[in-house]
Parts: C-alpha cells; sequence; structure tokens
C-alpha cells in the first residue's frame, strides 16, 4: 500500500527519498525445452550455412530358400532414399546495454542478458523440431482435436510403433503438451506407475520409460498449434534427425554507440529421418 501523502510533499519529488533496485530480478517464465532432447541429435559439430548432410539410410533384405546348383540373387541394402538434413536455420539474439546502465545498475544485467539470448535460441530450435511432427506418419495425425487424449489413443499409438520395428530400447518418447498431462492423470496405470512408485522428474521430463507405454513421457508448451489443440507425438528418437551447431555467446563493445552487445547466433536444421518411427496426435488445449 502506498503511502497518501509525504510531509513536506517535495521529499519525493525532489529525491530526497530516492528509489532503489534490489540486486535481484524475477526471471520470465520459461517453457521447459525436450524436443531437441528426444530426437536423434548424435551429428553436433563442423557445419556451415547451406551444407546439405546426408544421412545414408539401409533397407532390410529377405532371405531365400537355397537351391542347389543356383547362385543366390545379390540383395541391396542400400536401396533406398538418403536422408537430407540442411544447414538452413539462422537464428540470432542480440541483447544491447548502453555503457551508462551498465556501469550505474545495482543488477546484473550482463548476466541475465547471456541467459535471456541464449534461452531464446534455445526455444527457436525446439519449435522448429516440434513443427516436423505433424509430417511423421504420413502426416496421418491420431484422435480428435479438441478431445481428451485416452489410454485406448496411446496403447494404439504404441502398437503402431511397435508393428513399424520401432525398438523399445530407451529411446521412445511420448511428448505432450499440459492438457495432455492432465488428462493423463486420470489413468490409474499412469499415475500408479510413475508418480507413487518412481516420482516426478525435473526439466519437462514426467516420467522416464513408462513401464506400460515404453517411452519418456514429457511435457512442454513448445508444440505447434492446430485449430484447438496441439500437435502431439509418440515416436522414436530415430523419427527425426537434427543437427546444430549453437555458437558460444559473444559480446561486442560498440564504443562510438556507447553500447555493448551480447547475442547467441545458432545454426541448425532438422530432418524426418524415420517416417514411421513417429505417430502425431491432437491434443485437448492449445
Amino acid at each position: 500500500m502506498s503511502l497518501s501523502a509525504r510531509v513536506p510533499s517535495t521529499a519525493a519529488t525532489n529525491l530526497f527519498v530516492p528509489s532503489l533496485y534490489l540486486n535481484q530480478v524475477i526471471e520470465a517464465a520459461k517453457s521447459d525445452l525436450v524436443n531437441l532432447a528426444a530426437v536423434n541429435n548424435e551429428w553436433v559439430s563442423g557445419a556451415k550455412m547451406g551444407n546439405v548432410f546426408y544421412l545414408p539410410k539401409t533397407n532390410t533384405v529377405t532371405a531365400t530358400e537355397v537351391v542347389i546348383g543356383t547362385k543366390g540373387t545379390s540383395l541391396n541394402h542400400l536401396n533406398t532414399t538418403g536422408v537430407t538434413v540442411t544447414m538452413n536455420q539462422f537464428y540470432e539474439a542480440p541483447i544491447d546495454i548502453d555503457t551508462m546502465t551498465s556501469t550505474q545498475t545495482q543488477v546484473q544485467r550482463e548476466m541475465f542478458a547471456k541467459t535471456e539470448s541464449a534461452y531464446a535460441i534455445q526455444v527457436a530450435i525446439d519449435l522448429y523440431i516440434s513443427s516436423l511432427y505433424s509430417t511423421l506418419n504420413s502426416s496421418s495425425v491420431k484422435g480428435a482435436d479438441g478431445s481428451a487424449i485416452t489410454d485406448d489413443l496411446l496403447i494404439d499409438l504404441m502398437e503402431l510403433l511397435d508393428e513399424a520395428n520401432a525398438k523399445r530400447d530407451g529411446g521412445r518418447s511420448l511428448i505432450l503438451d499440459p492438457s495432455g498431462v492432465a488428462d493423463m492423470m486420470k489413468f490409474d496405470k499412469f499415475v500408479a506407475n510413475m508418480y507413487v512408485a518412481i516420482g516426478a522428474v525435473a526439466n519437462g521430463v514426467i516420467g522416464n520409460n513408462h513401464p506400460i507405454y515404453g517411452c519418456t513421457v514429457r511435457v512442454t508448451n513448445n508444440l505447434t498449434a492446430t485449430t484447438t489443440g496441439n500437435y502431439c507425438v509418440m515416436m522414436h528418437k530415430d523419427a527425426i534427425a537434427a543437427k546444430v551447431q549453437i555458437q558460444n555467446a559473444w559480446v561486442k563493445e560498440f564504443e562510438e554507440l556507447h553500447e555493448i552487445r551480447y547475442s547467441v547466433d545458432a545454426l541448425y536444421g532438422a530432418s524426418e529421418a524415420q517416417d514411421a518411427f513417429g505417430i502425431p496426435f491432437y491434443s485437448r488445449k492449445a
């Protein structure tokens, strides 16, 4: 509650009572970054703008019965189209601080400038990867936009991944928005196994390798919106290939402008690698 009056009334206006700022800052709310961690990002250095990376892709071959006296037909294990990842996303997040403010402020603005710049770049990468979810499974999205996620839906997604031979090797993820997690809280099997027996895990991971669905359950607000909900996904990490080269945060002083610039740049690309290894589905609410 502010004071209604001061005696004398000029005490504040004449700066006898100065305004002071604490040296702590309330940080902006930040969404969890889970999308890059859920895809195959093993190729992470030495890229340049415009580079196109070709990832060889094999196909399975079929054994045939031996016919005595007949040479078997040679099989081609590379008879498939390779995956390309193009480094065509180049983003920056510059923040300027004038030298007078930098000198006089009681708040460590430089530290927060670096933090916010880096986070902005990470969000851009996360959003770009999530934009590919709806293209998986030949762009066939399961469920109904705006409808609650059901246990039957998740079991169907799991079955489709099994039929596509997506390995159960700890590389599967179920990526949801907050409404999807709220829907799953009504599933006894989910709550009992993940929250009671194991406990929640931080940083956007709700549960590691759920014993029923065989997925690491992740939650984020960095998903592509549909008309009512978002495009969520159940996928193996090999469904999407990503390559990221994040430059170190840099600082440059422009003396003639009396400004200091803090920035982080990122060069990255991502592409669908195994179409059947990911099944997109709708959530209830964006």
